[in-house]
């Protein structure tokens, strides 16, 4: 089954150890000779390991102080206070960029039918969309309501022009609707 050889016979009077030839004794041969530079090898990794951990801890420790202290800063009232009128600040910014690239501007048109009211005459409420205009309007002058019903028929930037009138003990309340030709660009 295992050879064994035997050991020449030599002058040597002491006796050898082992058999060369022995697994115990190639083994233990390998540890001594190889395995002490492993071990060594091994040893030197798990003190490189552990010295870069005091490295790394302290990196790790800084960046969560600094992370404490910036937490500590965001949760200040007077920072989420601020964080909320900026956001509402960007928000009316982006919609005013819209309105400016998009929306039509009715601002003047508005303004000239308001003005052109009669001072004789109260406007109650208004009403204007997409070029169709509505005045609720109230006076004890229905004179001022018939001079104004025939400006506004005689305007040609307006068409459709239709009064409702109903008379209440002193006061007179008229609706009037019309609608304004678009405008040319």
């Amino acid at each position: 089954m295992f050879k064994t050889d035997k050991q020449p016979k030599s002058i040597n009077f002491l006796d050898a150890l082992y058999s060369p030839n022995d697994l115990w004794a190639n083994a233990y041969v390998w540890l001594v000779n190889i395995g002490k530079y492993l071990l060594i090898f091994v040893q030197v990794v798990v003190l490189i390991v552990f010295f870069s951990r005091f490295v790394l801890d302290r990196k790790n420790n800084d960046l969560t102080e600094e992370i404490n202290n910036k937490v500590v800063l965001l949760s200040n009232e007077n920072w989420k206070k601020n964080s909320a009128l900026f956001e509402n600040y960007q928000s009316l910014l982006l919609d005013s960029k819209k309105v400016r690239e998009g929306q039509q501007i009715n601002s003047t048109v508005v303004s000239e039918l308001i003005n052109g009211v009669p001072s004789s005459l109260k406007l109650e409420n208004f009403t204007f969309n997409e070029g169709k205009v509505s005045f609720h309007l109230t006076t004890s002058n229905l004179d001022a309501v018939n001079n104004y019903e025939s400006a506004l028929k005689n305007n040609p930037n307006y068409y459709d022009v239709r009064f409702s009138i109903s008379k209440d003990r002193t006061e007179v309340s008229v609706r009037v609707t019309f609608n304004l030709y678009p405008a040319t660009k």
